[in-house]
């Protein structure tokens, strides 16, 4: 129970283990993950603003499997290029509101891996997938010093995505994802009066 073991301990402690070789991970693995995805899913809605988005099975199961795939290979450094490749396979669905929430039960760990591997070998292949996949999910990796804009027009099509990400910004004082007036717009809404004290010199960010 690999995979199953990882999920429960990552979102129960927030730490991870992993295998030191490479394995499929068996049917009956995958099962039991998948219950515990959707059972994490059904208790993280309370946290999300609104009417959270609805679950995507295939886009949470994608990203637990990706993460722990990720994790291997920040470990295991001596990995060639084609087992990266292999391994870090993007989403075949559709990205859309459900899959960006269910994949983000997972994902929005990325960051701290994200600047673990970077650390380690800021050149290497892994951290180029890993910022390809930061840019395909910007709900997910608010907090990674992207090299480019992320396209996270679609998070602002669902109120309770919307919010969600804006108040992850402030959090993280992303700056990066300041990139027009009316994303400063959306923050100052969020926020209101207390913008000075949850991230100075807020009005200097944008110009």
């Amino acid at each position: 129970m690999e995979l199953a073991t990882f999920i429960n301990t990552l979102l129960s402690e927030g730490k991870v283990t992993v295998s030191g070789q490479f394995v499929d991970f068996e049917q009956a693995d995958i099962t039991r993950a998948e219950q515990i995805l959707l059972q994490y899913y059904q208790e993280d809605l309370h946290e999300m603003p609104g009417i959270a988005p609805e679950y995507s099975a295939g886009a949470a199961l994608w990203a637990a499997q990706y993460f722990y795939s990720a994790v291997q290979l920040t470990v295991l450094r001596d990995a060639g290029e084609d087992v990266v490749k292999e391994k870090l396979k993007p989403f075949a669905g559709e990205i859309d509101s459900s899959s960006i929430y269910s994949a983000d039960l997972i994902l929005r760990y990325l960051p701290n891996l994200f600047n673990l591997a970077k650390g380690l070998a800021p050149g290497d292949l892994l951290v180029k997938e890993l910022m390809d996949i930061a840019l395909a999910w910007p709900f997910s990796s608010v907090g990674i010093e992207i090299d480019e804009r992320a396209n996270d027009d679609i998070l602002f099509t669902n109120q309770s995505l919307k919010y969600a990400y804006l108040d992850r910004i402030v959090k993280y004082k992303d700056k990066r994802r300041i990139i027009n007036s009316a994303m400063e717009n959306y923050i100052t809404e969020l926020t209101g009066e207390h913008i000075s004290s949850l991230w100075p010199n807020f009005e200097s960010v944008y110009k």
